[in-house]
């Protein structure tokens, strides 16, 4: 097309080309033979063309960019070593879903309805009830959730992921406690696996335990400083009975001494005699 006149593709197609096509061959990205990965030099270009670049199946010491042609030496001598890009991964990753959301069911990971959200940080997808839970729990309300409609009406939301792509995703790890089972759980299994317990943020929790171990610990830093005042005093008498020792070893030698000189004055005499 020309570029001088507006541009006909639809803005989904748009993204795609620009966002998810190889510079090199053309290809789609994907998850496997046409994976983004980025050279040092900022470019990025699809496995298969970074194995055809280097040769020898892609081992090699060092190999020219596909797309700036810039000198660059290779990671653990393969090219598979070189780092994914993470930010194209992620737009990769809501096409796809997207793709999914029009043609089949995408479930939600907290129950059996349809997911119609995702969040970007979680890499997890929810329905309505769930996103709005998700978005309200102190843990995870300052996540980026984005509903599938949203990015179907108005693509250009998903560039919003390329600023996110210099964050590193945080991984979905105990964000509550379950006082019923006594064990930590996600935010997920707490409104699925431990839906009807009595379940607390692990927030409120560390509060609680915080509050009732004080006490604990005033009594572990008391009898911490009993156990080095002891101390303290068994090093003295250690000094002390070390000190008794001595002495005691000084007058038995000068008492064996005694002895000693007045056998010999007894010799003498008798010899005299």
């Amino acid at each position: 097309y020309d570029a001088s006149k507006p541009d006909p593709r639809p803005t989904e197609t748009k993204l795609k080309d620009e966002y998810l096509t190889c510079e090199v061959c053309k290809h789609t990205f994907d998850f496997n033979k046409y994976a983004p990965h980025q050279l040092p030099c900022g470019d990025t270009a699809c496995l298969d063309c970074l194995r055809q670049f280097a040769g020898r199946k892609g081992k090699a010491e060092e190999m020219h960019c596909p797309v700036c042609d810039r000198l660059t030496a290779v990671p653990g001598n393969h090219v598979c070593c070189f780092p994914p890009n993470a930010g194209t991964l992620k737009i990769l990753e809501v096409f796809k879903l997207v793709e999914a959301y029009k043609k089949e069911f995408v479930p939600c990971i907290g129950c059996d309805e349809k997911g119609e959200a995702r969040c970007l940080e979680c890499q997890e997808n929810y329905c309505d009830e769930h996103a709005n839970f998700h978005s309200i729990v102190a843990a995870t309300k300052h996540h980026t959730v984005v509903k599938f409609m949203d990015i179907l009406a108005e693509p250009q939301k998903i560039l919003r992921l390329m600023e996110l792509s210099s964050v590193a995703s945080t991984q979905l790890g105990p964000g509550a406690v379950c006082t019923t089972c006594n064990a930590l759980c996600c935010l997920v299994c707490a409104i699925t696996e431990h839906k009807g317990h009595s379940v607390k943020e692990i927030g409120d929790t560390m509060s609680t335990i915080h509050e009732k171990m004080r006490p604990v610990m005033k009594r572990v830093e008391q009898n911490t400083y009993n156990i080095k005042q002891n101390l303290k005093i068994a090093e003295d008498v250690d000094k002390e009975m070390n000190i008794m020792f001595q002495r005691c070893k000084r007058d038995l030698n000068i008492s064996f001494m005694g002895v000693v000189r007045a056998q010999g004055t007894d010799r003498m005499s008798c010899s005299l005699m």
